[in-house]
């Protein structure tokens, strides 16, 4: 069962505002947790961060991605952006992170 808890926030001059201690502790967030905020359309969500649903979700997109339309861009020479270990590695799913 999803349980729903709806409270309304104030936000301050520079944009801030502060999630109240009953949704805290509701999903497990303290000093120093890391969250991930998107904008779905005119909603914003936030989730607690997790390498580890990251890696399930690139995971999923890969065994997708063969059977996906993709756009591919060519270019020349050598660019470490373009590199997936190097981007694996920006993002912490390869590596030493």
């Amino acid at each position: 069962m999803v349980k729903i808890m709806e409270l309304i926030l104030k936000v301050d001059g520079q944009g801030r505002t502060v999630l109240p201690k009953k949704v805290r502790q509701a999903l497990g967030i303290d000093g120093g947790t890391e969250l991930v905020c998107r904008v779905v359309g005119n909603k914003i969500v936030l989730e607690k961060f997790s390498r580890d649903s990251i890696r399930k979700a690139f995971g999923e997109l890969e065994e997708l991605a063969p059977s996906l339309d993709l756009d591919v861009e060519e270019f020349e020479g050598e660019d470490k952006y373009f590199d997936r270990e190097y981007a694996l590695r920006k993002i912490g799913l390869r590596g030493d992170r």
